[in-house]
């Protein structure tokens, strides 16, 4: 997992979707595969806690005091699904959540993944999360994917990016992502994904 040195926005496409990221979903699932044996179970994290995602199938990929990553056994070769946790250090400041907001739009602009194409970016403000929270959105092509036999899937990642309320300096990131053809798309699947963004919890902050 990538360290989020530089900002959150750097961190919203690139770090706390990580596992999302193409090649990177296959790479998760050969970091170790614990069972998530209590669906909703909460994690206790740097700043924050989140709940497990709910449903059967959940494996426990990566652990420490700062990110969880958790992944879905799927049927299909080419259909991933993955939750992501994490915060980091930011040194940016930010005097209205407008300016926040703006900051985490402008960094997918330059995709790192060579193989993908990012086809939208949308951040907008979620103040029902935090004052300085906002949620995002992004779709991308993956021409890469080892199993796909050449053809290209669909990447999409959903969550929300915030600063710390009690410490600004401080960001958290909640998302899970899709990656496969359009017929892997599943509605319950994303459903257990938002249960997951949704129970990001702000703790305080680790001394």
């Amino acid at each position: 997992m990538m360290r989020c040195h530089r900002a959150i926005a750097a961190c919203s496409f690139l770090c706390a979707a990580a596992a999302a990221l193409p090649g990177n979903h296959l790479h998760a699932q050969q970091l170790r595969a614990v069972p998530v044996t209590v669906p909703g179970a909460v994690y206790e994290l740097a700043g924050y806690s989140v709940a497990a995602p709910p449903g059967a199938g959940w494996f426990e990929l990566s652990r420490d005091r700062n990110t969880v990553v958790f992944g879905k056994k799927l049927a299909s070769r080419t259909h991933s699904f993955i939750a992501t946790a994490i915060s980091s250090p930011i040194a940016e400041k930010f005097s209205r959540p407008e300016d926040f907001r703006d900051f985490v739009s402008r960094f997918p602009a330059e995709p790192e993944a060579r193989r993908s194409r990012l086809i939208e970016h949308r951040v907008e403000l979620e103040p029902d999360i935090g004052q300085f929270c906002v949620r995002l959105y992004t779709r991308a092509i993956d021409r890469g994917a080892i199993n796909a036999e050449g053809r290209p899937l669909l990447l999409e990642t959903l969550g929300v990016s915030c600063l710390h309320p009690v410490d600004p300096a401080l960001a958290v990131n909640v998302t899970f992502s899709e990656r496969g053809v359009l017929a892997d798309a599943s509605v319950e699947l994303r459903a257990e994904g938002e249960s997951f963004v949704s129970s990001l919890r702000f703790t305080a902050p680790a001394p």
